[in-house]
This record gives C-alpha cells, structure tokens and sequence, in this order.
C-alpha cells in the first residue's frame, strides 16, 4: 500500500479545514493493494477508488423551531390490558425519548421539536471553542428573533447534555453549565427576552452512544434548542 507523504496530508487537511470544503468537497483517493503468491511468482494488484466527502447539512434552526409542538394521541390497551390512573390523569411513564432522525423529543405524551447547536467548548468547560460556535449561536439567535415576532408566546428549552466519559456529578454540572451559557449569550448578547428561554443540564441521562468510540461520543456532547410551547 503507498504511505502518503507529509505534503499529501497537509493539502488534504487544508481542504478540509477550508470553507470552501462545503461547496466543493475534494475527492479522497483510497487504495486496495491485493498480493497473489504463486509458485516461483508474485503479482500486486492495486485498485485506486475515488469516492467524495459527504457535505454536512446547512444548519437551519428556524424551519426546525417554527413547527409547534403537539399533543400524542393516548395509545388504547390491548384487550384484557389493567391500566392503572391516579384520578382523572394518566401518565405516560418512559422520561425522554428522542427521534434524531425527526428532530423531536417526546415527553410526557407530548412531542416537541428541536434543533442540535453546531456549538463547540473548550474541554471540560463552558468557554466556546471557536468563531464557528459563534456564527451558529448567531443563526439560532435570529431564528428564535424571527419566531417570536410572529408568536410571542413560543417558548424554548435550552438542553446540555454530555457522553458517558466522566462521573455523573461531573457530567451533570458541565452539561447545566454550558446550558446556562447558551442562555446568557442568547439573552444578553442577542437580546431575547429571559422570558422566553429556560435552561436545563441532563448529564449523560440520554446518550445516543452509551458505549461508544470516542468519535461517536463526541455527538453526545450537545446543546439542544427545544421548543416547548
């Protein structure tokens, strides 16, 4: 297999690393080396595959956040089924159930939309990482701006959650702590209303990854905008 050297890297790197990657993302060269050994003979065939990098989606917290939450219908027992209710409320018993591929969070028999900020921290901090945390918070500040011009009782929950990697007491501070900085960065610096937003830190109560390599758990370490109302 041919090593790719230190100049090869770098390009690719910086293609990467460049905004113009979302546009135009390069080709990766990806190479298949098969050995046959026969008596007295050997061949090597080399298969070179060029594939694309997938583009990420464009971050659009409005169109996300502008659906309104709604009611589930009560699902009916199967026949011979004993519910038990506490007077005239029955309660649907399951805490927090998320759907990633909907975008919504289902509680309490009801489901609410959300959106994931494109956010980053510094480790084991609640100090955002770089300008690009900065342009996301930007987009979900206008969303919420544009939302409330129209509907001045929409109200949203600011969620920080986190991987399994750390204690509970740990991960459970973190995640309230860089919850609440979403909030005061959305309520000081863009002006919404305190009225408007909560915040709320969940810890590693609902990974997607409980036991997941260190790349899949970087998706666990989130601040979520739902909508409550």
């Amino acid at each position: 297999m041919k090593l790719m050297n230190a100049t090869h890297a770098f390009l690719i790197a910086a293609a990467i690393a460049s905004p113009a990657f979302a546009q135009a993302p390069p080709a990766v060269v990806e190479s298949t080396v098969t050995e046959t050994v026969t008596p007295g003979k050997k061949v090597v065939e080399e298969t070179i595959v060029e594939k694309q990098l997938p583009v990420a989606p464009a971050y659009d917290p409005r169109r996300q956040l502008s659906i309104l939450p709604r009611a589930l219908p009560v699902p009916v027992p199967a026949p011979g089924t004993k519910v038990e209710t506490t007077e005239k409320t029955t309660t649907l018993v399951g805490g927090r159930v998320y759907n990633t591929e909907r975008n919504v969070v289902i509680v309490e028999g009801r489901e609410l939309p959300y959106v994931t900020i494109p956010v980053l921290f510094v480790k084991e901090t609640a100090e955002l990482l770089d300008a690009e945390s900065r342009a996301a918070l930007d987009q979900t500040a206008a969303a919420i701006l544009e939302i409330t011009k129209t509907e001045p009782t929409a109200i949203f929950d600011i969620e920080g959650h986190t991987s399994t990697d750390g204690t509970d007491e740990t991960n459970m501070t973190l995640s309230a702590a860089r919850a609440r900085r979403v909030f005061e960065e959305l309520t000081r610096r863009y002006n919404i209303p305190a009225t408007t937003l909560s915040a709320h830190g969940y810890g590693e109560s609902y990974p997607m990854y409980p036991s997941g390599s260190e790349e899949q758990m970087t998706f666990d370490r989130r601040v979520l905008v739902v909508r409550l109302k």
